[in-house]
């Protein structure tokens, strides 16, 4: 071995020894950083699968104590459903049935049966693992307006199914959960 080499082996020696301790800091650093790069790339999926317009399909909903399953708005319920980038929402859904009003001005028991056969809310949004929080800003019902409402989801292909946690039905008044089927709109 010539006797240049000796010196960059030497150095090359003490480099190393010196650059454990920091090593160490670095590949925590860099596994710190990987962490929450994964975690925002799945939160970010789990976004992009629901910014959009989604269809209702279909809506059950089960009352928790006596299992009796209630259609709202009968087989066929209409409905859309939004999503966009920035965090925005907004639902509206109505019962396929309902009648308009005889004239420009609904009278009151058209008002009546117009408000039960529709839900509207729209507001913020924000989603934690399968878990979509609607913060409402405005609603059909204002006893909703102000609230944060929890919903779980999931996506498969094109279609989005939401389900409520417990909750008292706005629709029929008694502990239920309700199990929503959106498809995507394209």
């Amino acid at each position: 071995m010539p006797l240049a080499s000796i010196p960059l082996i030497s150095v090359q020696f003490r480099f190393s020894t010196m650059e454990t301790p920091m090593g160490s800091i670095g590949r925590i650093c860099f596994a710190a950083l990987l962490i929450v790069t994964v975690a925002y790339g799945s939160r970010s999926q789990a976004a992009e699968s629901v910014v959009g317009s989604w269809r209702l399909a279909s809506w059950a909903e089960v009352e928790t104590e006596s299992k009796v399953v209630h259609t709202p708005f009968g087989e066929n319920p209409s409905g859309m459903l939004t999503y966009t980038p920035d965090g925005r929402m907004s639902l509206f859904i109505i019962d396929t049935k309902r009648k308009p009003s005889a004239g420009p001005k609904a009278t009151d028991a058209e008002a009546v049966e117009l408000y039960q056969t529709m839900i509207a809310y729209s507001g913020a949004y924000s989603l934690d693992g399968n878990k979509v929080t609607h913060k409402i800003e405005v609603s059909w019902n204002q006893a909703w307006t102000g609230t944060n409402q929890q919903r779980f989801f999931e996506v498969k292909d094109d279609m989005l199914t939401i389900k409520t946690p417990q909750i008292i039905s706005p629709i029929t008044g008694k502990e239920s959960v309700s199990t929503l089927v959106w498809e995507r709109v394209k």
